[in-house]
């Protein structure tokens, strides 16, 4: 696959994802190979990553600020299903 339809498939993924169709974001990727699911990950989290750092800009932060609330929300999420 190449990198244009790496990039084609994250997008669909997304559209999936946001519309709440996770059940179809999932079917878009069952047929690939691992190796292509490994890198469309990869760039769902450089997109998520991008949007934190914008999103922390927005508020008067930096990418410092993006990767603390990053960590906050880890945390709080082990902590809300530590045990379970």
């Amino acid at each position: 696959m190449s990198e244009y339809e790496w990039d084609r498939t994250t997008m669909a993924v997304v559209a999936s994802a946001l519309s709440g169709d996770s059940d179809g974001a999932v079917e878009l990727l069952r047929p690939l190979p691992q190796r292509d699911v490994c890198h469309i990950a990869v760039r769902l989290a450089a997109m998520a990553a991008d949007a934190l750092i914008v999103a922390a800009q927005d508020t008067g932060g930096d990418r410092a600020e993006a990767l603390s609330q990053w960590q906050q929300c880890i945390l709080q999420h082990e902590a809300e299903y530590d045990g379970d």
